[in-house]
């Protein structure tokens, strides 16, 4: 990241190696960013990451096992995820490899390694089930909770768009590097914030960089797999102690806002922002805004703490 020090490693943690990047003075006070499903740490914006270090925070953001740099999975063929995804919808029960309790298992191990008792967990879509699952079991790590664009996993609520789900699941023509491009430009083309819309070259480029970083087709069905054997969990979201805002957008095609809003309202004196004209991503031209919201929240109950 340009212009800032960026201390990066692997983790020895749960079983697997864990990359991570590190930023910000060590003796700051530390967020600890979730990413969602399938996507690498670089989807946290760089300069989201700088400007929560420039107003006094130690950052680390990491990639889930499965994607990124981190350890994957030895799978050969995708698993069963749209029968899961009906099992899942009929009240069944799914099997998986693992479930989101293994990943925020991950994410606790990750911060013992690096000597972190305690941390202000942010975590967006599926990293926002994770920090809300860390938040309920493991209390004493989790000094504020953020959770963004995510929900309770619960089956009630309704699912996604259907042509984001289909776009989602739908594989590129074949290997080249083009068909993989227009396949993502397809996915996040669809999740995009219809007011803060960028062009779909800046999509490519987004998606090229993933692409060179690291290909991991399986992070997607694996992920998939793991919230849907979970289930939902907003029971065990009453035992949520941490000061909580959830942050969710109005037009988001993917975790409806009846999600943002449900994690709200199951999580004791939880505190809903509602933005409007924002999707599934996270817009050059709402960096601001969220950053904003995340270190009023943290400094606030940092204080209180």
């Amino acid at each position: 990241m340009t212009g800032m020090e960026v201390r990066t490693g692997y983790a020895d943690a749960n079983n697997i190696s864990i990359y991570y990047e590190d930023m910000g003075a060590q003796d700051h006070p530390v967020i600890l960013l979730v990413c969602g499903m399938s996507v690498q740490l670089i989807h946290w914006p760089d300069d989201f990451c700088r400007q929560l270090v420039e107003q006094g925070y130690r950052v680390v953001r990491f990639d889930n096992r499965e994607s990124g740099l981190t350890t994957r999975s030895h799978v050969k063929s995708p698993p069963p995820v749209m029968q899961s995804f009906i099992r899942h919808r009929l009240g069944m029960k799914v099997h998986a490899e693992y479930n989101l309790d293994t990943l925020v298992l991950d994410a606790v191990s990750l911060l013992d390694v690096l000597k972190i008792k305690q941390a202000h967990w942010v975590g967006f879509s599926m990293g926002g089930m994770i920090a809300q699952l860390a938040a309920a079991d493991y209390q004493q790590r989790v000094l504020s909770l953020t959770s963004i664009m995510s929900s309770t996993n619960e089956r009630h609520l309704p699912g996604p768009r259907w042509d984001v789900l289909l776009a989602i699941l739908n594989a590129p023509k074949d290997k080249s590097e083009k068909s993989i491009v227009a396949a993502g430009v397809s996915v996040f083309g669809k999740l995009q914030s219809p007011k803060y819309k960028v062009h779909d070259d800046v999509l490519a480029f987004d998606v090229r960089r993933a692409i060179a970083r690291a290909r991991r087709p399986m992070a997607g069905p694996m992920h998939q797999m793991a919230i849907l054997s979970t289930g939902g969990f907003s029971r065990r979201l009453k035992h949520i102690n941490a000061p909580t805002l959830v942050i969710h957008g109005d037009s988001d095609p993917l975790v409806r806002l009846q999600g943002g809003k449900h994690s709200a309202k199951s999580i004791p004196n939880a505190m809903l922002e509602i933005i409007p004209g924002m999707g599934h991503d996270f817009p050059p031209g709402l960096v601001d805004r969220l950053t904003g919201l995340i270190t009023e929240h943290i400094s606030t109950n940092h204080t209180a703490a």
